[in-house]
């Protein structure tokens, strides 16, 4: 199906002014693909950096981000897709070339020719967008807030799988989950109460408080105010927490070993405040902490996640819905750090 589409097309980097509505030619599916028609995306914090600076290796101009994606399939490249057609779809946004010798060994994640749609390859702020049939995940057809599931994929699974297959969180643990208020803390504090955790956050202002509190959080801690390592082990009996979720990088990191117990450990999943952490060896070694790497989720992972919704077990916090033609509003909203859950986009 020949034609055109519009699409918010990033040429350059720097500011909002980089990216634009354009119409573009719609993608056609190789035959693998599928088309997806393209009902929401959710913002991430990627897609602001990335207009900033190219992150990723693979990452090409001219570029439609957009990574949390909801739609309906519409077109196949071959018969592989075609019983998809007229499915809703969440899209899983890691794409792996299933040959190299790591997806060979089932270590896809590491995938030498890893991309990931909306980072290294054309994303879902565009009306269309084409995707590997064997990354849509069906969405059951009972399933009434569509929209909401494109706030599922990066931030969910990605502290659904730090959490339970990295961190191993048990019933009883005091874990802390850091910024209440971004996709991964909404996401985390829920996935660590729902497996009997004990659940200590923090947030930016006074303000996230209540809204940390109602989505299960047990302590809300404004860091603006106080020395949140301090409070967590106050708040501990001195003996310190079980594990930190460090999905914040940079100076957090060396926060993160302090707050830890004898014995306890910090998984390292972000960088959002920087690439570069230093800490003190001894912090580490000398109390027995560990200190464990993320590494990547797989795609059984996201199912479990994305049917972790649909069944009400967790649940999708939206901080604002903006029309595809507001996008450049909603972005605003989101560099802003003022929202508390996903920033979305609806078509």
């Amino acid at each position: 199906m020949a034609g055109t589409m519009k699409a918010w097309v990033q040429t350059g980097f720097g500011g909002p002014e980089v990216r634009t509505l354009q119409e573009i030619a719609r993608p056609k599916p190789a035959e693998d693909e599928v088309i997806v028609k393209v009902i929401a995306c959710a913002l991430n914090r990627l897609d602001v950096l990335q207009r900033r600076q190219a992150l990723v290796a693979a990452f090409r101009l001219p570029h439609v981000a957009g990574m949390d994606i909801v739609g309906q399939v519409v077109e196949a490249g071959s018969a592989q897709g075609e019983s998809l057609t007229g499915s809703t779809v969440v899209i899983d946004p890691v794409v792996t070339c299933g040959t190299c010798d790591r997806c060979v060994a089932r270590q896809q994640m590491y995938c030498r020719n890893f991309r990931t749609i909306g980072s290294s390859r054309d994303g879902g702020l565009a009306e269309y967008v084409a995707v590997p049939a064997g990354n849509c995940i069906l969405v059951a057809s009972s399933v009434t807030t569509l929209e909401e599931l494109a706030c599922v994929p990066i931030a969910s699974v990605t502290a659904w799988h730090g959490l339970l297959a990295v961190g191993r969180i048990q019933a009883g643990e005091t874990v802390v989950i850091p910024g209440a208020g971004s996709g991964l803390g909404v996401a985390g504090i829920q996935i660590a109460r729902e497996h009997g955790c004990k659940v200590i956050t923090t947030v930016g202002s006074a303000a996230k408080t209540d809204a940390a509190l109602a989505i299960g959080a047990d302590v809300v801690i404004d860091r603006s105010k106080s020395d949140w390592v301090a409070e967590a082990r106050a708040i501990t009996g001195e003996v310190g927490v079980d594990m930190v979720w460090d999905h914040v990088g940079g100076p957090f990191l060396q926060q993160s070993i302090d707050a830890c117990r004898i014995g306890g450990r910090v998984v390292l999943s972000g960088s959002t405040a920087g690439n570069q952490s230093c800490f003190k060896n001894t912090s580490l070694f000398h109390w027995g902490k560990s200190l464990l790497g993320h590494g990547g989720y797989t795609q059984a992972e996201m199912r479990e996640a994305v049917a972790a919704y649909c069944s009400g077990k967790l649940r999708v916090v939206v901080d604002s819905r903006w029309h595809f033609s507001e996008f450049l509003r909603a972005e605003q909203r989101l560099e802003s750090n003022d929202f508390f859950g996903k920033v979305v986009i609806w078509m």
